[in-house]
């Protein structure tokens, strides 16, 4: 079984499917920034039988990225699948917008995602095969309260998939893009939204496990809130933003 290489690996939604995919029978490659967390997941992974390399990375540095993909084959092989997980969000504020702040988030959620890419595609079209696998966010469907940064920045990672996906099916490699909703990745914090927006994190990975082996081009859940957001964008614009705003107002 091929090499998979994850990012964000190092706690929530990315250390869950990294067991998940470990326990699959796959040698994983585990990417983060906090070596000391990878580590130790590294350990929790081989204990139970598997096969785990941690490498401390930050996929906002391009260099950086190439030479972790370096070390994971020189290691582990070539690798097969990439889940670019890492990510992260903040709050826009309109009273303090701050166009550094979409710099700093579209960084990490696109092009942190892209240098991953990158460094791992070559490989696989020489190959003829592999898979590409974002988290993307019900987020980037449609602009929502208080997600101006985050949003657009899911928006134009979905925008890449997508075209990727039909670039890359001629050539033998296969693009799932995960659009997840609101996800409680730290079960030790509040969450604010209500209990039918939001899913606990093993729930949720274990949907996006499934969706990745199985290979799907698109998943988005959960499926009540992913309707929604497909009914209200339909809806005028006026109607939609103020049921929105009164919805999932920060």
């Amino acid at each position: 079984m091929g090499v998979t290489l994850i990012t964000g690996a190092s706690s929530g939604i990315g250390r869950s499917l990294a067991r998940r995919l470990a326990r699959s029978g796959e040698p994983v490659a585990l990417l983060a920034r906090r070596q000391a967390l990878l580590d130790t997941l590294a350990n929790e992974i081989e204990s139970e039988g598997g096969r785990a390399l941690p490498l401390a990375c930050d996929v906002t540095e391009r260099t950086g990225v190439h030479e972790a993909v370096r070390r994971v084959e020189a290691a582990l092989g070539p690798i097969e699948r990439l889940v670019a997980n890492a990510g992260g969000s903040e709050p826009s504020l309109v009273d303090a917008f701050d166009a550094a702040q979409i710099e700093r988030l579209f960084a990490l959620n696109v092009l942190g995602v892209a240098h991953c890419i990158e460094a791992v595609l070559p490989g696989m079209l020489v190959r003829g095969a592999g898979h590409l696998v974002a988290m993307g966010s019900l987020a980037g469907r449609r602009g929502l309260p208080g997600s101006a940064a985050y949003g657009g920045a899911k928006a134009a990672l979905t925008n890449l998939m997508e075209s990727l996906r039909i670039d890359l099916a001629p050539r033998g490699i296969d693009v799932t893009l995960l659009l997840p909703g609101f996800v409680r990745s730290d079960p030790s914090r509040a969450s604010r939204h209500d209990p039918w927006l939001r899913m606990e994190l093993e729930p949720a990975t274990h949907l996006m496990h499934r969706a990745i082996e199985e290979r799907r081009p698109r998943y988005a859940f959960p499926a009540l809130l992913a309707l929604a957001l497909e009914i209200v964008a339909l809806l005028p614009p006026r109607l939609a933003d103020r049921l929105l705003a009164r919805a999932l107002r920060p």
